[in-house]
């Protein structure tokens, strides 16, 4: 079987790491597979960001006007250019993916060769995507050039699942072509299925399907060697949070080590920032971790795979963060409005272990019959 998977994945501005994570999870594990002969990444851009340029993003402020998000762009070229040729190189060294570039447009007019084509994972599903509010259709399958093969959608994500009265009709229409529907977010399997007959699926996110010790070919050596607190916020920058982390780092005796994605870099005393973080740099700050403060969902993810005392805070789109630590029962590891208490106790991974491999081998026998179905 030959496999072509699209996602939003290494296309996002400034870079987005659990996006490259859960393709390249994903990927591992189709591979695997001893009925997959071959699996590649379409290199998709969504419409809202044809015209972003990822290796200059200073021309893409300077179209849009915001002449500030230039300016600063700018200041920390050098910062965001390392960034930039590490995430290239994790692209061309551990990614299969297509040769061409590919726009909605041209993507729908392509002569895909796939068995199979998937749609997997995060918020490809967000009602915003395909411009002015709209949905892209090209993760729904929805597309020409993949009409003839068999169309899954592994996992997908809608962010909060909040709809207006024409993107419900728009849903409607779009959830026709999959052949096979699961979701990541519990109460997105609820929104999907009040818009189809097709029977819908709860799965774990791609990079929960592999297991912990499997990160460590991708695993940069320990950052630091003290004993720390792994602090990354990449969705809104969070300055209440990470002082509460700070804090609680101070009277625990450890350091606090922060993975930016706002080209942040800098060294204090017992607090050091990196802003030019690669892939592997990432899971290494997690792998090594005595514990972690973050608003990340795929931090979260990695939390439990390596068994991590995490603990989260609000953002934007709260939904998938909350529905995570509800799944494994760990609501109580959710702050919003970062309203935190230090809980007394540690997370008893007995349960929660058990809880996700259930809903891993639940997940990887799904994808198993969907493939493999007539």
């Amino acid at each position: 079987m030959k496999i072509g998977t699209i996602s939003l994945n290494f296309n996002a501005p400034s870079y987005n790491y659990g996006e490259i994570l859960h393709s390249w999870s994903f990927q591992q594990y189709l591979n695997k597979l001893d009925f997959v002969d071959h699996t590649e990444i379409i290199d998709y851009t969504v419409p809202i960001l044809e015209k972003h340029n990822l290796k200059y993003p200073v021309i893409s402020f300077l179209r849009r006007g915001l002449r500030g998000q230039a300016r600063l762009h700018l200041k920390k070229h050098g910062l965001y250019n390392r960034k930039y040729r590490k995430f290239q190189r994790f692209i061309r060294e551990q990614l299969v993916k297509t040769d061409k570039k590919y726009f909605q447009s041209t993507l729908n007019e392509a002569k895909l060769d796939y068995d199979c084509v998937i749609c997997d994972s995060d918020i490809n599903w967000a009602p915003y995507l395909g411009g002015n509010r709209h949905f892209d259709k090209s993760f729904f399958l929805a597309l020409d050039s993949m009409r003839d093969m068999k169309r899954i959608a592994y996992a997908p994500s809608m962010a909060d699942a909040v709809l207006d009265a024409k993107q419900e009709l728009e849903l409607t229409e779009l959830l026709k072509y999959p052949d096979h529907i699961s979701c990541r977010e519990s109460y997105e399997k609820d929104v999907v299925a009040a818009h189809t007959d097709k029977p819908i699926a709860h799965t774990v996110d791609p990079v929960l399907l592999l297991e912990a010790e499997e990160y460590d070919k991708i695993c940069a050596p320990r950052l630091i060697p003290e004993k720390y607190i792994f602090v990354h916020f990449p969705v809104d920058d969070n300055p209440k949070a990470r002082e509460i982390a700070r804090e609680y780092a101070k009277k625990k005796g450890l350091k606090v080590l922060e993975i930016s994605t706002k080209l942040v870099e800098r060294r204090e005393d017992g607090y050091i920032c990196i802003g030019d973080a690669g892939v592997e740099e990432l899971i290494s700050a997690l792998k090594y971790a005595d514990e972690v403060f973050t608003n990340s969902y795929h931090a979260i993810c990695f939390s439990l795979l390596f068994e991590k005392q995490f603990y989260t805070f609000s953002r934007k789109y709260m939904g998938k963060v909350r529905d995570i630590c509800k799944t494994y029962g760990l609501s109580d590891r959710f702050f919003e409005d970062d309203a935190f208490v230090c809980r007394p106790t540690d997370i008893d991974y007995t349960e929660v272990s058990r809880k996700l491999g259930e809903l891993r081998e639940m997940s990887k026998q799904w994808l198993t019959d969907a493939l493999l179905a007539e």
